[in-house]
């Protein structure tokens, strides 16, 4: 496929590694973007614990709460972006979909007979939410999804169609 994947077949075990997608030239821009951003939160941080009224301080609060927020989100997806890795593995009747950043990762666990069905994500929302989703900040830009009982488990984060339709085959070559 490409450098960012990497897919390892064996008997009845398959081992499928994507690799964040990562554009240096946005990634630097995104570092900027954190460096200002964490120095404005900063600034109005030191202004809570100046002598202001209630109703000011409340708004500096509120600001704080907000701004920590997105802190962590644009932070995480710096992260992401640098050290970020899903990985795909189906064996012994099950399939673990595990998503780490450097060493530290979360994963998921699920018996293949609980899976109804692997296609394509589709996403329902509207275009301004799909804009946002597809911003390099913004890391759930999902392409394949386990259709289970009673719910869905996206994953195969930035994949383009063809990449997307190349795994779900793979998975389904497998899970057979």
């Amino acid at each position: 496929m490409n450098n960012r994947i990497k897919i390892i077949i064996k008997e009845q075990r398959i081992d499928i590694t994507i690799k964040a997608f990562f554009d240096k030239q946005k990634q630097q821009m995104l570092l900027v973007w954190i460096i200002l951003f964490s120095l404005c939160g900063l600034a109005i941080v030191s202004q809570f614990f100046e002598d202001y009224d209630s109703a000011t301080k409340v708004f500096f609060g509120v600001y704080v709460a907000f701004w920590l927020f997105f802190e962590f989100k644009v932070v995480y997806a710096y992260r992401w972006r640098k050290y970020g890795e899903e990985k795909i593995i189906i064996e012994d009747k099950q399939i673990l979909l595990v998503k780490t950043i450097g060493s530290r990762g979360v994963t998921q666990k699920y018996n293949l007979n609980e899976i109804k069905k692997i296609d394509f994500f589709k996403d329902e929302n509207g275009d301004f939410v799909k804009s946002m989703n597809s911003s390099y900040w913004n890391i759930n830009k999902y392409h394949i999804v386990l259709q289970l009982e009673n719910s869905n488990v996206p994953f195969g984060i930035d994949l383009t169609n063809k990449e997307a339709k190349n795994i779900i085959n793979e998975l389904r070559k497998v899970m057979q």
